[in-house]
This record gives C-alpha cells, structure tokens and sequence, in this order.
C-alpha cells in the first residue's frame, strides 16, 4: 500500500470516528491540584495513560492521589507500592511505577525539585527533547505532555494504539511504534493532532470497556519502540 493510501485510510478511520465517537472531553485527569506542578501533573497522568487507557488512568492516579500528599511523595515510593496503589490487574504495573519513578527522580535531580513549568517557555521541540531525555519516560508519554500541556504537535502512539490503526490498515503494520507516531505527526497537520489523539483514546476506552480493564489494557509489544 503506498503513503498515499495509507493516509486515505488514517483519514478515512477519523472520518468514521467522528460519527462513532466523542473526542475525550478532558484533556488530563482535572488541573493540577493546589500547589502541584501542571506539567509534572500531566506527566504522571501520560504514564498511567500509557499502554493502559484513560478510564484506567483516572481511576489510578485518584487511588495514588489519595494515598500521597504530592508527587515528590510519589517520586520516593518503591516500584511495589505503587503498582500496588494503581490497582490489582492494572497492566505493566510494575514496569509502569518503575519508569515513572525513575523519571520523577531525574526531574527532581535535574530541576532541585519536583517541577517542569519551565518547559512551558522552552521551545516545543527542546521540551520534547528534555521530557524524552528523562530516564523511563515512553515516546508515547512525552508526546502527550508536549501535546496536552505544552500545546505542542504531536501524536502519542503507544503499543496498544499502534496495534488499533494497522489493525485498520491506518498505518504500516509493519512498521515500529517510533516509525509511525513520526508518520502521523507528518501526516497530520499540527491544528489537527490534538482532535486526532483524542479520538483514538475514546475508541480505546470502548474497545477496553468492550473486553474488560485487564484485558483490554494489554499491550501489543511492537519492535524497538517501548523505549
């Protein structure tokens, strides 16, 4: 199939989920609570979105909310405690606290504490590079920082994702998570991304409702592009 047929069945899948879906209304699980960092916020959120969906990561940031004053609290937590926070059956629990823990510990390295508002006056291509810098953070979550609180271009794709457009033919099946996340971030204009990735995350959400939390979150490794 050429690049060209390709994009006539991206945009043939949004077309259709126009009609069969609503664009998740929220972009994040709510502000920032008082005195948190916005930016951090949506980056423990993007962790939980990952591989997993929306309705998970909601459900699971309010179980960690609860149970930590904030998020440096959260940095210092063992990987076991906050798989365990996020729910039992939540997917790739353990490797999930794990990476989010070592990210919010390099912030807090880098940073001298717990905060990334600095990166809402960078520009959107050197806060992509820092936030894909920071150790155990996915492709997919520092596209969606940069998308939802940076308002930068991008398209998060993750495994799970990936596996729903080629699935569709929407995009090459062959071709890593990395290879076509870059594709549709060529392919779709940057006024159009922020309307394309919530559409995906609300056919996610009734694909994993359809099958069950568990089941449903279970990703499709694909190639190199886990990160």
């Amino acid at each position: 199939m050429s690049a060209t047929d390709r994009t006539r069945e991206l945009r043939s899948l949004l077309f259709r989920l126009r009609k069969r879906v609503k664009p998740l209304a929220a972009r994040h699980a709510g502000a920032a609570p008082e005195g948190t960092d916005a930016v951090v916020h949506e980056l423990v959120y993007s962790f939980l979105v990952w591989e997993a969906s929306v309705p998970l990561a909601t459900a699971a940031l309010n179980r960690l909310r609860a149970a930590v004053v904030d998020y440096n609290e959260l940095r210092v937590c063992y990987p076991q405690e906050l798989a365990g926070l996020m729910g039992e059956g939540y997917p790739l629990a353990i490797e999930r606290a794990t990476r989010m823990r070592a990210a919010l510990t390099e912030v807090y390295r880098r940073e001298h504490g717990t905060a990334l508002a600095r990166l809402v006056d960078l520009p959107k291509r050197d806060a992509r590079v820092y936030l894909e810098a920071l150790e155990g953070v996915p492709p997919f979550v520092a596209a969606r920082v940069v998308l939802l609180a940076l308002g930068g271009h991008a398209v998060p794709l993750d495994a799970m994702l990936h596996g729903m457009l080629a699935s569709e033919e929407a995009v090459e099946p062959e071709s890593t998570v990395a290879d076509a996340m870059g594709w549709l971030e060529r392919t779709l204009r940057a006024k159009e991304s922020e309307e394309a990735y919530l559409l995906l995350e609300a056919w996610r959400k009734r694909k994993v409702q359809k099958v069950g939390p568990a089941a449903g979150a279970k990703p499709k490794r694909s190639g190199k592009a886990q990160n």
